[in-house]
């Protein structure tokens, strides 16, 4: 037990455990006197007085740094980059390994638009902020690994730069908020980036937030957040989320939907129809909205068809708390094998695909297929992430007579090899390799190019609002959200103020959930087959009057 005289000392972080000190001690063998008992009163009182201002701070406070909120181990909140690099994990020195040189160079980007507005003079260059919110704590069965927000900030990085190269009149901060592994703890940066928005006319001299983007995951939380940006009139851009469930009035998306998706796949599937002997495999974790909402689209479009009512088997995935043994599938491979499928639906996340391809492998039922006769896998996606295209994997589904079939919001495979790439495709991939060292393969996942593609929605707004405020103000959220709502693209494809991103032309018209128009929604095959030539992409539907009808 410490005694009000004695003195707790935290030694410098490295040096091993706490000591306590003793601040006053009499001599042994006689008494105090009188005056000896004032002096050690007034020592004792002086230096408990002192103990009590040192060691309350260090008691209460938290090991996350630069406004940053401790919440349940991870430091969560809105960052102001131009900082030295933070931590998002309290006690750690800094961002993960993989991403720690992108933060600084965010860092670097940050400070340099601070110091081009505090010039003197005619060649001052206001700015407004954008606030980047992910998961910045990577782990395998969270919200995002290590690659997957690496890709995604590098994305984000590169489209900041191009946006500030351009010299509109009006350059870019990217504020950087992390909303926790699980994306569960989105509180407080989305109440610090409504805060910094919240003045409806802006002067030249501010430098106000005009929107967020990032909120990469379909779940209640995504949502949740969503909700909250948009009761604050804060425009947000999603550039991966896909399931149409997820909606709120200034909450817009670059990816394709799972409807459309599917649509794709169904398009695909009048070319190529197999055998019609079909099965589904879906994710049962509730929380996941990705998955439930494609499984619902699977079994809308091909339950009839493909008879999935009673052909079909769940599992529970790996991404998420505890819910049972994960990636369970070898009854799912079971029964795939035993009704002769050839056609299989999957409603899951990437990292649960190679069990179950690895349990059809291991299934005596499925041996012996001919190639004409292989397993496809449909299933929705971003890309083709790494952990399913290695060469490791490559030769699980050799063996397992398995290929799949990606409807996915890019084809970065095909577009690199030049067959049917956007035309801003080149200068994405060059901004990539020169401010981000990210190429080829790396790419494949989406990641990269579709954050690239969710900042170019806000700097368009940006570039557009700014012409329309004129020179003595400074853009705020509700002049940006006005001019996303109305980025359109017109019959035969003409681009009236739409956004050519490095995934292709596309806009936004009323009524149809803030989800892009005229997007492409390519079928990505892997393995890829030799000689592949990519067929025309389905493009999301504007309706009977569009530019871009589906087929």
């Amino acid at each position: 037990m410490v005694r009000v005289t004695d003195v707790l000392v935290r030694p410098a972080r490295g040096l091993g455990r706490l000591v306590f000190v003793r601040p006053f001690t009499r001599l042994r063998g006689r008494p105090p006197g009188p005056a000896e008992k004032g002096v050690a009163g007034v020592v004792a009182l002086a230096l408990l007085i002192a103990a009590v201002v040192v060691a309350v701070p260090w008691i209460t406070r938290s090991d996350c740094s630069q406004g940053l909120q401790e919440r349940r181990g991870e430091c969560v909140g809105l960052l102001d980059a131009t900082a030295s690099s933070p931590s998002f994990k309290p006690g750690e020195d800094g961002p993960h390994q993989r991403f720690a040189r992108l933060i600084a160079g965010v860092a670097k980007e940050n400070g340099r638009v601070r110091d081009a507005w505090e010039k003197e003079g005619a060649d001052r260059e206001p700015y407004v902020k954008v606030a980047l919110l992910l998961p910045f704590n990577p782990s395998e069965s969270g919200a995002m690994t290590a690659g997957l927000i690496e890709h995604a900030l590098a994305g984000a990085y590169a489209a900041q730069l191009k946006a500030n190269e351009k010299q509109t009149g009006v350059n870019i901060q990217m504020l950087l908020g992390n909303i926790g592994t699980d994306l569960s703890l989105w509180r407080p940066a989305v109440d610090e980036a409504t805060d910094l928005a919240k003045a409806k006319k802006v002067k030249e001299d501010d430098s106000p937030l005009i929107g967020v983007l990032g909120l990469p995951n379909s779940e209640k939380d995504s949502q949740d957040a969503a909700s909250a940006l948009s009761e604050a009139g804060v425009p947000a851009v999603s550039g991966v989320l896909s399931s149409p469930d997820i909606e709120a009035d200034t909450f817009f998306k670059v990816a394709p939907n799972n409807r459309n998706a599917v649509k794709a796949l169904a398009r695909y599937l009048r070319e190529e129809r197999g055998r019609k002997q079909g099965y589904l495999v879906w994710d049962s974790r509730a929380h996941d909205n990705y998955v439930s909402n494609t499984k619902k689209q699977f079994e809308d479009t091909f339950g009839k068809t493909y008879s999935l009512g009673i052909r079909q088997h769940s599992y529970v995935g790996t991404m998420g708390p505890y819910q049972g043994a994960p990636h369970a599938v070898a009854s799912a491979a079971a029964g795939i094998c035993r009704t002769e499928s050839n056609t299989v639906f999957v409603a899951g996340r990437d990292w649960d695909l190679p069990y179950l391809v690895d349990a059809i492998a291991k299934q005596p039922e499925c041996g012996n297929r001919k190639a004409k006769d292989r397993i496809r896998i449909l299933r929705v996606s971003t890309g083709l992430t790494p952990r399913l295209t290695t060469d490791a994997f490559r030769e699980k589904m050799e063996r397992a007579g398995v290929v799949t079939l990606n409807a996915a919001a890019t084809d970065v495979p095909s577009w690199r090899a030049g067959q049917d790439a956007p035309g801003q495709f080149p200068t994405f991939t060059e901004a990539m390799a020169e401010h981000t060292g990210l190429r080829g393969a790396a790419l494949d996942d989406g990641y990269a190019v579709m954050h690239y593609d969710a900042f170019q929605v806000l700097s368009l707004g940006v570039e557009q609002a700014k012409k329309v405020v004129g020179d003595q103000k400074m853009p705020s959220r509700d002049d940006v959200r006005s001019r996303i709502a109305n980025m359109r693209v017109l019959p035969d494809d003409i681009c009236h103020e739409c956004v050519t991103g490095a995934t292709g032309d596309f806009g936004y018209i009323d009524g149809n959930g803030n989800w892009p128009v005229c997007k492409r929604v390519p079928v990505v095959p892997f393995p890829r087959p030799k000689d592949h030539r990519p067929a025309e992409a389905y493009r999301t539907n504007q309706g009977e009057d569009g530019s871009c009808p589906a087929g």
